[in-house]
C-alpha cells in the first residue's frame, strides 16, 4: 500500500490564485507546516496582505507523519484589489514596447492586442504623425524628439504610456566626444576594433581584491552596508562573502570555462563579475544565456530565474546587465597576451571553447532593459579601479552598430 504520507501529499492542492486561503494543518495523522516565500504577502499560517497588483510567490507544504517527512511547493499567485480588465490592460501596457526608439523610417504602431484597443497621440505631428509616419527634419535642423502616448482600452479600463522617440536628422551624422571621440560614422568590425583601442590594457586588479571592491560598485543605494546580489535581488550585508550557503560569492557572467578564463587577466576583470548568492551562482555554472527553461529555486523559495540543461535565463531586470557585460568582454579580449579571443554566437552548447551564446537573445535583453542609475554608476566606479569603461553602458547604440 501507498504510505499515507505519500497519499496526503498527492491529494494535496490548493488554488493557484488566491485572495484568502485556510491552509491545512493536519490530514489524516500526517501533520502540514507551511512556509511562504513571500511572507510580507502571505504568511506561514495562511494570512494574505492583499497586494495593489496580483503578485506570485510560493507556499512550500512540509509534511511530517511518524519519522518521515516530504515536501511539496505550490506556485500561486495572491490576487490584488485591482479588477481583472484592469489587470489584464496592464500587463499589455507594461509588456508593450519598441525595439528602436532613433527612427528614420516610419513606425508601425498596432491598433489592438489581446482584444485590447490601442489608439496613439503625438505631440509634434511635423516629425511623426499619429499614424506613425515619420518626416525627419533637415540635415541643418537636427534631431527631433518625438513623444507618442498610447491609449490601451478595454471594457471601462484606459491606461497610458508615453514612448519618447528621437527622429534623425538627414544628415545621419553622429558626433562623438570625450572618451568616445573619434566614433562617428563607425560601425560592424571597425567600431569593434576602435572600442577595444579604447578600453583594453586597464589597470588588473587582484582577484582577492573584488571583495572589497564590488561591495562598492554593487552596493545597495539604501543601505550602505550591503551588497544587492545580481540574480535575486536581494540585499545581502557586504561582509557575509565566502563559500557556504547564505554568503555571497563572485559570479563571472562570462563563465570561466568558456575558455579556462581562470588562467587569464579575465578572471578580476569587475565589467563581468557581480556578487551572487552562493547557490545561485552554482545553480547557474556554465550554462550559457537563453530564454526559457523551468523556475530557479534559491532553497525553496522561487526565483525569476529560468534554466534548462544547456542555458539560463536571468530575471528581467538584470537581462540587460547580462548583455552588456557580455558585448564588453566580446569587445575587451580580442586575442592579444594574455588573454583569448572572446566571441558571441547563436549557440548554447560551446562547450569549453572561448565562444558564448545566444547573440539574438543577448541583442533583445539589451534593447528591452536599458541601462539604469544602478549600472551606470556600477560603471563610473569600475572606471576609478580599472581605469576602462563599459561602452555599451555608455552608449548602447554600439552593439546594434557592431552586431545587428
Amino acid at each position: 500500500e501507498t504510505p499515507i504520507i505519500e497519499q496526503v501529499k498527492e491529494n494535496l492542492i490548493i488554488d493557484d490564485e488566491l485572495t484568502n486561503i485556510t491552509l491545512p494543518t493536519e490530514i489524516d495523522g500526517v501533520i502540514i507546516t507551511w512556509q511562504s516565500g513571500k511572507p510580507g504577502l502571505i504568511t506561514s499560517e495562511g494570512v494574505i496582505i492583499k497586494p495593489a497588483v496580483d503578485t506570485s510567490t510560493s507556499l512550500t507544504a512540509i509534511l511530517t507523519y511518524e519519522s518521515r517527512s516530504l515536501t511539496k511547493i505550490f506556485e500561486v499567485v495572491i490576487l490584488g484589489d485591482v479588477s481583472v480588465d484592469y489587470h489584464k490592460v496592464q500587463v499589455a501596457l507594461d509588456a508593450f514596447t519598441f525595439d528602436e526608439f532613433n527612427v528614420i523610417e516610419d513606425i508601425t504602431l498596432i491598433s489592438s492586442i489581446e482584444g485590447i484597443t490601442v489608439t496613439w497621440e503625438s505631440d509634434n505631428e511635423l516629425f511623426i504623425t499619429s499614424s506613425g509616419t515619420v518626416i525627419r527634419p533637415g540635415a541643418d535642423e537636427g534631431d527631433a524628439n518625438v513623444t507618442l502616448t498610447a491609449t490601451f482600452t478595454y471594457n471601462e479600463i484606459s491606461l497610458e504610456k508615453d514612448f519618447v522617440f528621437t527622429v534623425i536628422d538627414l544628415s545621419q551624422t553622429v558626433v562623438y566626444i570625450g572618451y568616445y571621440a573619434g566614433a562617428d560614422d563607425l560601425e560592424g568590425a571597425i567600431l569593434k576594433a576602435f572600442l577595444h583601442d579604447l578600453i583594453d590594457d586597464h589597470t588588473v586588479i587582484s582577484y582577492a581584491a573584488l571583495w572589497n571592491n564590488l561591495a562598492v560598485s554593487d552596493r545597495d543605494p539604501l543601505n550602505p552596508n550591503n551588497v544587492i546580489l545580481f540574480y535575486t535581488g536581494v540585499s545581502i550585508s557586504k561582509d557575509e562573502h565566502g563559500g557556504d550557503a547564505g554568503e555571497w560569492n563572485r559570479e563571472h557572467v562570462w563563465a570561466r570555462y568558456h575558455g579556462n578564463l581562470g588562467s587569464y587577466i579575465t578572471d578580476s576583470d569587475m565589467h563581468h563579475i557581480r556578487p551572487t548568492d552562493v547557490m545561485m551562482n552554482s545553480k547557474r555554472g556554465s550554462l550559457e544565456f537563453d530564454n526559457g527553461g523551468t523556475v530557479v529555486y534559491d532553497g525553496t523559495i522561487a526565483t525569476d530565474n529560468y534554466s534548462d540543461s544547456d542555458s539560463w535565463e536571468p530575471r528581467d531586470e538584470v537581462k540587460g546587465d547580462v548583455a552588456r557585460m557580455i558585448f564588453y568582454m566580446a569587445v575587451r579580449y580580442e586575442g592579444e597576451n594574455p588573454a583569448l579571443d572572446l566571441e558571441i554566437n547563436e549557440s548554447v552548447n560551446n562547450g569549453s571553447s572561448p565562444n558564448i551564446g545566444k547573440l539574438s537573445v543577448l541583442l533583445s535583453w539589451h534593447k528591452n532593459d536599458l541601462p539604469d542609475a544602478f549600472e551606470i554608476n556600477r560603471n563610473d566606479v569600475i572606471e576609478s579601479y580599472q581605469g576602462n569603461r563599459n561602452p555599451f553602458i555608455d552608449h548602447p547604440e554600439f552593439a546594434e552598430l557592431i552586431w545587428e
